[in-house]
């Protein structure tokens, strides 16, 4: 959709553990090797979280961060909006554990269930409560510890994921520099299977059989899901440059979710985007789904790839099937 909402980011933060797990790790115990996993994903290594962390520890340290660059205290932030797919706990919110981590007022709360698309998913929420009216300052995190849903004798999928998180705190913007120019999100359901996890939720309760099974673990086709997110990945990146009426030589940066490297190059070169024009860092972190997009954006901040009246556009795709995009003017 072609908006000219008055959207700034007021900070940035991201928190990534300290254990680090390479490629060689894997070989070690897996039929894989480092060659072979960097030809194919591009990762080289990826973090786990400590047996003491959980999302909740790596989403507020990331949020803790944020909120010191935006220069805000946690009673500014009237709404908190957490994607993940990975919860403290699966009843309350990890967003309402988050608010009293902080140390927020009684604000709301919630969680949104998109996957590698969360965050994106609840900065677009976000950007309506503060067009609306609704709120001043809102908090977006991306948090996961998917090494705990991950299983470790899974070659496929295990190579892929890591843990960590990313936050932003978004405002309404005070003048004509910060503009969300696009917002564009959507899901296919009938592909849900593509990326999932059998049991644990009302279909299937745990039980011993499926403990015993493993169902409680990530499932993923992942030719399918390959396929998929090249061809999203163009036609939101296209389709949201249309709609705002820019151009990909205007463009100053892509944050795509790191989900492979060969998917983001393969996609940039289907629309002729430079690939010294795009954030990647999933060879130093691996697929962090609903973190990986605020990580890499938080980076890209830091590293000084992002300037006022910048055009910057963050874009991923996940299970659900799930997928999103926004288009901003910095």
């Amino acid at each position: 959709m072609k908006l000219d909402w008055p959207i700034e980011i007021a900070g940035t933060g991201s928190y990534l553990p300290d254990r680090v797990i390479t490629n060689i790790d894997l070989a070690a115990r897996l039929d894989t090797s480092d060659e072979w996993i960097v030809q194919r994903t591009g990762i080289r290594a990826r973090r786990y979280a400590a047996e003491q962390e959980s999302t909740l520890v790596l989403a507020t340290r990331a949020s803790q961060m944020a909120l010191e660059r935006s220069g805000l205290a946690p009673s500014d932030i009237d709404l908190i909006i957490v994607g993940t797919a990975t919860p403290e706990h699966t009843l309350p919110s990890t967003a309402c554990e988050l608010q009293a981590a902080l140390g927020c007022g009684w604000i709301p709360a919630f969680d949104v269930a998109a996957a590698c698309s969360g965050f994106l998913f609840g900065f677009i929420t976000a950007a309506q409560y503060l067009a609306s009216g609704m709120a001043r300052n809102v908090l977006v995190v991306g948090a996961e510890t998917l090494s705990r849903i991950t299983d470790q004798e899974d070659r496929s999928v295990v190579i892929l994921m890591g843990d960590g998180a990313g936050a932003a705190v978004l405002r309404r913007a005070g003048d004509e520099r910060g503009r969300l120019l696009s917002a564009r999100f959507g899901a296919d359901g009938a592909r849900a299977r593509a990326i999932w996890i059998p049991a644990g939720g009302a279909a299937e309760p745990a039980s011993v059989r499926t403990v015993n099974e493993r169902l409680h673990y990530m499932r993923m086709n992942g030719r399918e899901v390959y396929k998929f997110a090249i061809s999203q990945m163009c036609a939101e990146v296209q389709g949201a440059l249309d709609e705002a009426g820019i151009t990909i030589d205007q463009l100053k940066l892509l944050v795509p979710h790191q989900s492979n490297q060969r998917i983001i190059e393969a996609a940039c070169q289907k629309l002729g985007l430079s690939i010294e024009r795009v954030m990647i860092n999933i060879d130093r972190y691996g697929n962090t789904s609903a973190a990986s997009v605020p990580v890499a954006l938080d980076e890209a901040f830091s590293a000084g790839r992002l300037r006022s009246g910048d055009h910057v556009m963050m874009v991923a795709f996940g299970a659900g099937l799930t997928w999103a995009s926004t288009l901003l003017r910095i």
